[in-house]
């Protein structure tokens, strides 16, 4: 609904009216209309629109030089500019009254108007463009490749998480790249302009979400804070351009927080035009209102599928070898390596544990960062925030009560590639967490913070997958997405990989007929090594044998089954995107939980080390070397997934490093993290 002013009329002077682009004015034609007169019509000059509602033209034998309107019935008489003048009372209404009968106009009242314009532009197509035609579109948010809206960059740099602004602030050129603008317009002769005032606002809850900076004078890189928390309302003193007799500000705007459970992730923002008042006893009076609305870009989140950036590995002596075969995986993938120093004591497991890759976007800016659900209190303690590459922003997220249970861990989430499924497109993936699917005593599930955060991003539609039966509660122990060589239309372009016990049991029958029975599992490892995780060199006959381990390998078999059902429904995946690999898990009791924890519920953690926990740069797979049982030299598992992914164009490098694997550091996957190009889809042409 456009603003109205109610302007009275008089035949005894000239009224007078600032009329504001996008406001109408309601003229009163009856107040003064004389008695003797039953109708009236109207003329206007160039630039003024008058528009007569709610009445029939009078009716008569000869055309009459102007359309008459009954004086008798209800009626609205609006005027409305369309272009700011320059000079005081430019635009001019005439209201002719008439008798009846008579062709010239008995009385005439006159309406003087000065259009000024105030306006407020976002980038609402998302063009580079701040000026638009319609003022209703930079008010609203339409998803889809036809929609509009303007949009918003979380400031996820690692400098300033967690720390309070300053009045003003000094931004680097590549800073302010990541900041969406808002144009403020004022047009009209300043002597007029300058007895009213012009507020920039917001509401109390959005100046929570966001801040709004206006460069300062003296200094293209400092700006000034003009709206944010505790500071919802701005009035400008602006530098007035006599000459032009215009006014143009630009602000600066970045969001402070990601869309949550309790944030929408729309923000709006307005500039009021506000009549003082001369009398101390009469309130302000607001003439005019321009809105826009942003909404606050999401998280998103990258499948393995995507091709590396860039390598993020702890450089401790424990793992050298995994480290300097994931270097030379990179090396191959034409992605650089960034070294992350820290507590030997953790050797790595915090990266990629406890974060997870994630890039935010605008039309004018990609920005990476990394998202953390951090088990320690202090900011300071982790080393990441420090050995992020330049431009990578950082972002903590905390449970309600400020703790995290492995089945939080960010880094643990696993994303679909694009998918279809049930006829919805996923163009950007659906991201899979892991819970324990009913409640018991000792099930484990996902902050409630987490899910909402994962729900409230809209664009990568959660899955919930049962996972609560590994020790972890990490569902990429049993599973992982590889992409395909090539595309073939009316096809995937990736396969998941899924743990199978029963295929890694029917490897091991051929190879018991084939007459190795005797082949052992984990040869050539040292006594302390198997102690410390609890293992021991065992043929092929004796697992067989073991009643016990295969009963465990069932029960894993049937939650695995579960969630191959969930897959396939959720991202629409036929029986040949699956590719099983023989996996055996066994169940136990956990040991490094805090006494909180603990628990005589069984979990089940890989027997040997996890292939599935296998590190994606494009075709070039490095995969934690199982230690199976060697036939004629080779390890019959690595030869049996070889066989699986080299003919779809893979090359495996099995990492040989069995201190990374299990107890103590977890799995060698945790002592890196990848950075990946981010979809090349831009996520505000999907509709959610």
């Amino acid at each position: 609904m456009p603003f109205r002013n109610v302007v009275p009329l008089s035949l005894d002077r000239p009224a007078h009216a600032v009329c504001v682009l996008g406001m109408e004015i309601f003229l009163d034609v009856s107040g003064c209309a004389p008695r003797s007169c039953e109708s009236f019509s109207v003329d206007a000059s160039l630039g003024v629109v008058v528009r007569v509602c709610s009445a029939a033209p009078v009716e008569s034998k000869e055309e009459p030089a102007a359309t008459r309107w009954p004086l008798s019935s209800p009626k609205n008489v609006l005027v409305a500019m369309t272009s700011p003048n320059f000079a005081e009372d430019e635009g001019k209404v005439l209201v002719f009254y008439h008798q009846p009968d008579k062709d010239a106009p008995v009385a005439t009242a006159v309406l003087h108007l000065t259009g000024i314009e105030l306006s407020l532009d976002v980038d609402v197509y998302r063009k580079g463009r701040f000026e638009t035609s319609d003022r209703q579109a930079k008010k609203t948010w339409v998803w889809g490749p036809s929609g509009w809206g303007a949009i918003l960059l979380v400031n996820c740099s690692p400098s300033v998480a967690g720390q309070p602004v300053d009045k003003s602030k000094v931004f680097s050129s590549e800073e302010v790249k990541s900041l969406s603008q808002m144009v403020l317009k004022v047009q009209g002769p300043s002597y007029i302009i300058k007895n009213y005032r012009v507020v920039l606002h917001t509401s109390k809850e959005e100046a929570e979400k966001a801040r709004v900076y206006r460069p300062q004078n003296n200094s293209s890189t400092t700006f000034e804070l003009v709206l944010g928390p505790d500071q919802h309302t701005y009035t400008l003193a602006p530098q007035w351009d006599d000459v032009k007799d215009a006014l143009k500000e630009t602000f600066y705007v970045e969001a402070l927080e990601f869309p949550s459970a309790s944030f929408s992730g729309l923000i709006s923002f307005s500039a009021s035009l506000v009549e003082e008042s001369q009398d101390p006893l009469v309130p302000e009076t607001v003439l005019y209102k321009d809105s826009v609305l942003f909404r606050v870009a999401p998280c998103i989140f990258v499948p393995s599928t995507q091709m590396p950036l860039e390598v993020y590995l702890c450089r401790e002596l424990q793992v050298q070898g995994f480290v300097s075969t994931v270097t030379e995986l990179s090396e191959r993938s034409n992605s650089q390596v960034a070294s992350v120093y820290e507590d030997p004591n953790r050797l790595g497991r915090w990266l990629q544990d406890e974060m997870a890759f994630c890039y935010t976007q605008a039309p004018h800016k990609t920005v990476s960062l990394v998202l953390d659900t951090p088990r320690v209190a202090k900011l300071d303690d982790f080393p990441m925030t420090y050995s992020l590459s330049p431009g990578v922003g950082y972002l903590t997220l905390r449970t309600q009560d400020h703790t995290v249970a492995s089945i939080d861990a960010a880094g643990k989430l696993m994303v679909s590639p694009p998918v279809k499924a049930q006829g919805k497109e996923y163009p950007l993936g659906r991201v899979l967490f892991g819970s324990s699917f009913y409640p018991s005593k000792d099930s484990r599930n996902m902050s409630r913070n987490l899910r909402d955060f994962l729900r409230a991003q809209q664009v990568q539609a959660p899955v919930e997958l049962f996972s609560d039966w590994l020790m972890t509660g990490h569902a990429c122990e049993f599973m992982c997405f590889i992409p395909t060589q090539y595309k073939v239309e009316g096809k995937k372009d990736f396969r998941l990989l899924l743990a199978s016990p029963s295929s890694c049991y029917k490897l091991f029958k051929e190879k018991q007929k084939e007459g190795y029975g005797d082949a052992t599992l984990f040869e050539g490892l040292r006594k302390d090594q198997l102690l410390s995780n609890g293992r021991e060199p065992v043929t092929i006959n004796q697992l067989l044998a073991d009643e016990k381990m295969r009963k465990q390998n069932d029960y894993v078999e049937k939650c695995i089954h579960l969630n191959r059902s969930i897959l396939k429904r959720e991202l629409g995946l036929q029986e040949e995107d699956v590719i099983p690999i023989p996996q055996l898990f066994c169940l136990e009791r956990v040991t490094n939980a805090p006494s909180s924890e603990q628990t005589e519920k069984l979990y089940a953690r890989p027997y040997f080390p996890d292939l599935l926990q296998m590190v994606v740069m494009g075709l070039n797979l490095g995969i934690p070397k199982p230690f199976g049982p060697r036939v004629n030299g080779t390890c019959c598992l690595e030869e049996r997934v070889c066989r699986l992914l080299e003919p779809l164009g893979f090359q495996c490098t099995f990492i040989d490093d069995f201190d990374c694997y299990l107890t103590e550091i977890g799995d060698f996957c945790s002592c890196a993290n990848i950075r990946r190009v981010p979809f090349a889809f831009k996520w505000w042409g999907m509709v959610p």
